[in-house]
């Protein structure tokens, strides 16, 4: 297995990596030179950051084999698998005429939804279909019709055309590709070419999309004998991993083993303070680490949250993405650091006050019919903005009534290994807390 690490947890990641043994490769010149990790040969998994740096993804064949050595640190974090690309024989089970859809069992109390514009034909409750997974909302799979088959220099796409990745730059390489599927009795396949394919020898090629034709006829076989909903092929094994407030903490502890770093590095970075926390560090050894952490928690207070002011939240789905809400600042509770605020925000459907509370990690969403209370990984709030992960675990206020979907969410995470037995314990804690207030 060798792995390649970028973002702003690589450091700490490496060395985690190293530490059991697992080859870097193609590291930046800092982390080689720290490492001595000279290798540039092909990865196999790739850890990077997701977009809002609330934490990193990783992916590739060996995925599966780097996610438990992440869990020994990350012990309250969540690690979602992302749903792409895997193929089932789904059953339909009813057509939802409001979002223009089709509810779709998968098998294992697991369902999906395929849009009604993607499929040809009568909807006949209880009729296979076969079906891919392209990601997931709200629970469910979103699911296609037009399959693909991925491979480690190519995508075969059924009723596709031939096209190429961005990645693939030079005249040569997009000729010799377009040759090679040229040339190939493709029928109804077309080929995504990867960036990887274009220094591959052609034979190779040719073998690699020999192999994913005969794991096509094998997914078609399955199919035609299944007589029940279930999954007939993996597809690539990806995993957001969303790191805790918390176990943020324990990554700026994992990388102080290898180089300076001071406590909130990683929370710091994930903020985009990049160079206040580098210039910090550069302090460490010369100043007492609590002077610099006092220093960089007053500089950072002089900026704010201004009560009156503009300030926004920014809030990150398990599944990598994210949304933001903007208003204006009120009710800033202070102690040594803002703790507790609310966000007013008004619109020609009314206003809404976002509170967000860090000593509970509890985000409360408050509007005229109803209030909301939405469960964190940890709120950590900067001068302009506020950033947390948002794990599925709400309950909502209409007049007396409470609505809870929070046991069912953490039930759900736990059977699919996304968090631990001891995680789910807390959150099913924070949960009846939340119930309560």
């Amino acid at each position: 297995m060798k792995v390649k690490v970028r973002g702003i947890y690589s450091t700490a990641i490496t060395k985690l990596l190293v530490d059991e043994g697992v080859e870097i490769t193609q590291a930046n010149d800092a982390i080689k030179e720290l490492f001595k990790a000279d290798s540039e040969e092909r990865p196999s998994v790739i850890i990077e950051d997701i977009e809002t740096k609330a934490g990193v993804y990783v992916y590739g064949s060996d995925s599966d084999k780097v996610i438990p050595i992440l869990r020994k640190v990350c012990k309250s974090s969540v690690f979602y698998e992302e749903d792409i690309g895997k193929i089932y024989c789904g059953i339909i089970e009813s057509t939802d005429q409001a979002s223009k859809s089709i509810v779709v069992s998968l098998g294992d109390g697991e369902q999906g939804v395929l849009d009604l514009k993607n499929y040809w034909g009568y909807v006949k409750p209880g009729s296979k279909i076969l079906v891919q997974s392209k990601g997931s909302y709200d629970g469910k799979a979103m699911l296609s019709t037009q399959i693909r088959l991925f491979g480690e220099d190519l995508i075969i796409i059924k009723n596709g055309f031939t096209k190429m990745s961005r990645g693939i730059h030079s005249k040569e390489g997009k000729d010799k590709l377009y040759d090679i599927a040229k040339n190939l009795d493709l029928k109804d396949w077309g080929i995504l070419w990867t960036q990887s394919a274009e220094d591959k020898d052609e034979k190779v090629l040719k073998e690699e999309l020999a192999s994913l034709i005969e794991q096509e006829k094998e997914v078609s076989r399955k199919f035609e004998e299944a007589d029940k909903p279930g999954l007939l092929y993996s597809g690539v094994k990806k995993y957001f991993v969303l790191i805790s407030k918390e176990d943020k903490y324990e990554l700026d502890k994992i990388r102080g083993k290898a180089m300076p770093t001071i406590t909130g590095h990683h929370s710091l970075k994930s903020a985009g303070y990049t160079i206040l926390t580098d210039f910090a560090e550069e302090m460490l050894g010369k100043i007492d680490e609590k002077q610099v952490a006092d220093g960089i928690r007053k500089t950072l207070d002089r900026y704010g949250p201004v009560d009156s002011k503009l300030y926004k939240i920014i809030i990150t789905r398990p599944n990598g993405t994210s949304y933001r809400v903007e208003g204006i600042a009120t009710d800033i509770h202070r102690e040594e650091e803002v703790k507790r605020m609310k966000v007013l925000i008004k619109g020609n459907w009314g206003s809404r006050e976002y509170e967000i509370d860090s000593t509970t990690g509890i985000l409360t969403v408050r509007s005229q019919e109803s209030e909301e209370r939405v469960l964190s990984l940890g709120i950590e709030i900067f001068p302009k903005f506020a950033k947390l992960v948002d794990v599925n675990v709400h309950v909502k206020m209409k007049g007396q009534t409470l609505e809870s979907s929070g046991s069912e969410a953490i039930s759900k995470m736990l059977k699919k290994g996304e968090i631990t037995q001891e995680f789910s314990k807390v959150l099913e804690e924070k949960l009846s807390e939340m119930e309560k207030i």
